[in-house]
């Protein structure tokens, strides 16, 4: 941790609420900026993610080509479908653990509402594939339906408000990286190239049910960075809570729902057949970008900034605090601010 020299100018926040930065205080300056990420996102989920499964799917060319989907492919999609059905028990458990929070219970109205979408186009992708009949979706559904999926029982210590949206930010980016990666494969399936051609790009939409995993990519990575943003305020203003609870997510992640499925044995010899999701790939494309968008160069230096950040001195709020790449804390001695010397290292 260094100390840096008394500065007369101090760094603008646009939310900094003058005064002690009491518990309550840090509390109240999280509110208020989740309430502005969160009309954002709302914003931005109405007028720009507006798409209906039933009406903006390309579902006759899935019919054209759903014989070609190898039976890996239709086994990921299937799975898929079982893991976003849990859906309700998602944003119910998100609701109860915020409670009394407005716009993180909104959030997750929002978020579920946009959720919902993904399920139905997996339904419609198997069934206008000719892969799965409506019968035996509806049964495979309801077998979903018969359990219950929780968070404190499938991520113990991570069901605190905090803890879900940090989790959520590493769910929704393996998710993101999941779907497009079985976008590649069903166009692979489809004789297409991994990149749209251009009379695809012409049109504004892939072919098929690769559109259908492109458009739903593009929500869950949208919801990776609503909760991004989340995540980036706790830090701001609880930097030891929110950087050992990053910590600890990263080190024991895993996806939700799996064991639930009724597929799920198929679903892991599918995955570990087309090695479409593996450690490295994980640390990769999900673990890495995460750390670097949170302003990290890698884990080590996550690390290094959960050590530091228990030496913080109480009271000092994010106008005197910041975080370097390496995971260093300069703290900034202000105007009627003392640093302890035994803080500095």
């Amino acid at each position: 941790m260094t100390v840096a020299e008394p500065n007369t100018s101090s760094v603008e926040h646009p939310h900094f609420i003058p005064g002690p930065w009491t518990r309550e205080a840090r509390i109240r300056a999280i509110q208020d900026e989740v309430r502005e990420a969160y009309i954002n996102y709302f914003r931005k989920a109405v007028k720009v993610r507006n798409w209906f499964p039933w009406d903006d799917l390309p579902l006759d060319e899935m019919k054209e080509r759903g014989h070609l989907l190898s039976p890996d492919t239709i086994t990921l999609i299937e799975s898929f479908l079982g893991i976003e059905d849990y859906v309700g028990d998602y944003v119910e458990n998100a609701i109860n653990i915020v409670r009394g929070d407005r716009e993180r219970r909104n959030i997750s109205i929002v978020w579920g509402m946009e959720e919902a979408k993904h399920a139905e186009a997996w339904h419609l992708v198997l069934l206008h594939s000719g892969v799965r009949t409506e019968e035996q979706i509806r049964e495979y559904r309801d077998k979903v339906g018969a359990h219950r999926w929780t968070m404190g029982e499938n991520h113990p210590g991570f069901d605190t408000p905090m803890g879900i949206a940090v989790y959520a930010m590493v769910q929704e980016r393996a998710t993101y990286f999941n779907y497009d990666e079985l976008r590649k494969r069903i166009r692979a399936d489809y004789g297409l190239p991994e990149q749209p051609t251009e009379e695809e790009r012409r049109r504004g939409k892939q072919y098929g049910a690769a559109a259908a995993f492109n458009i739903v990519a593009k929500d869950e990575i949208a919801h990776h960075a609503m909760f991004l943003q989340l995540v980036d305020i706790y830090k701001k203003y609880l930097p030891e809570e929110t950087l050992d609870m990053i910590f600890r997510v990263l080190s024991g992640f895993n996806m939700p729902a799996l064991y639930l499925i009724p597929n799920e044995s198929e679903m892991k010899e599918a995955l570990m057949r087309t090695k479409m999701y593996t450690p490295l790939k994980h640390a990769r494309s999900v673990a890495n970008p995460v750390l670097d968008k949170l302003g990290f160069d890698n884990k080590r230096a996550l690390e290094r900034a959960v050590q530091e950040a228990k030496l913080l001195p109480a009271g000092l709020g994010p106008e005197h605090v910041a975080i370097g790449r390496s995971g260093d804390f300069v703290v900034s001695m202000t105007s009627g601010t003392t640093v302890p010397q035994q803080a500095a290292s």
